[in-house]
């Protein structure tokens, strides 16, 4: 019920907004901004491309916001009108996103290739007379398997800053990744889980290197039982490929989800969703809307953008 009226008070509020003077409506909501800045990694030995997005605000409220962090970001910023809808409108609570590029990549598919080497947790051991399509295709080769340095970039140099610049509630922080995005936050999750409360896993790419990362999730589950973190799965049900692909996306998430279930940790909420008739392309923004919902719920009196305004006008 709560939910249903903070998102009837937030439409009034943001219609009244909108129908007021500029002036008025910038005393009413502070609208979010982005900000950019490069950062160097002594951990990985690269440069990248800090894109930050603030939610918004009421002008003069102190709230302290939990952070999204999202892989994959190169020239333009992955939040758009819908996930900024979702914030203002009551469906999750705001948050601050804050994207990480790629600050040595001249254009976006060379951005593509060098992901490889950061979000994969070992080089990939191909059968003979097979390869990976893009792997060592940038010159000076890149390679791969650099997960852990990148890991460490995330933990040990980029949390701090951005704890230190912005608003951040530092013990609330999510992941997001698709793709080789979604096999990072599978190691992660399963290395170092408590680097993020809430984990946003979209089509990983579960495959790599003769699936891996699976083996580390067993590893990890058969003698842990620790992880506290709330969790979706998501992938396009037309990711499966084709007969003879050794791919198996719908098949790796789904065997991926069973692991977790099996185990029964109390710490862990989990959600998975397959998306019938979207493919790796298509379901990606679907994985990230549905996965900041099932991950954050709705947002309390104090992170709703309603709720605070309403506290603070008693004040």
């Amino acid at each position: 019920m709560f939910a249903r009226r903070l998102a009837l008070m937030t439409a009034s509020l943001l219609l009244a907004a909108l129908s007021a003077s500029p002036a008025s409506a910038q005393k009413l909501i502070q609208t979010p901004r982005t900000e950019t800045f490069k950062l160097v990694s002594k951990a990985v030995g690269d440069s990248f491309t800090i894109r930050v997005m603030l939610p918004p605000t009421i002008p003069g409220e102190t709230t302290r916001f939990p952070v999204v962090y999202m892989t994959d970001v190169h020239e333009g910023f992955i939040i758009g009108e819908d996930e900024m809808r979702l914030m203002m409108m009551g469906d999750v609570p705001r948050f601050i996103a804050v994207g990480i590029g790629n600050a040595s990549a001249s254009n976006i598919m060379e951005a593509l290739l060098i992901r490889a080497r950061d979000l994969t947790p070992v080089e990939f051991k191909a059968e003979v007379g097979g390869s990976f399509p893009i792997a060592n295709m940038v010159k000076p080769s890149v390679g791969t398997g650099g997960a852990a340095k990148f890991l460490s970039f995330m933990r040990d140099e980029l949390m701090p800053v951005i704890n230190q610049r912005y608003p951040t509630d530092a013990k609330d922080n999510c992941y997001w990744g698709d793709s080789l995005g979604g096999l990072f936050g599978t190691y992660v999750l399963f290395t170092q889980p408590d680097t993020f409360t809430r984990y946003i896993i979209g089509s990983p790419s579960l495959w790599w290197s003769h699936e891996d990362v699976m083996g580390t999730a067993e590893k990890y589950l058969a003698s842990h039982n620790d992880i506290q973190a709330r969790i979706f799965l998501g992938v396009g049900g037309l990711e499966e490929g084709g007969p003879g692909s050794d791919c198996r996306m719908v098949t790796n998430t789904l065997k991926l989800e069973r692991m977790l279930r099996t185990k029964n940790m109390p710490g862990v909420s989990l959600t998975t969703h397959v998306f019938p008739d979207e493919t790796h392309t298509t379901v990606a923004p679907m994985n990230l809307i549905r996965g900041l919902v099932a991950v954050f719920g709705p947002p309390t009196p104090e992170n709703s953008l309603m709720g605070k305004y309403a506290a603070m006008a008693k004040q």
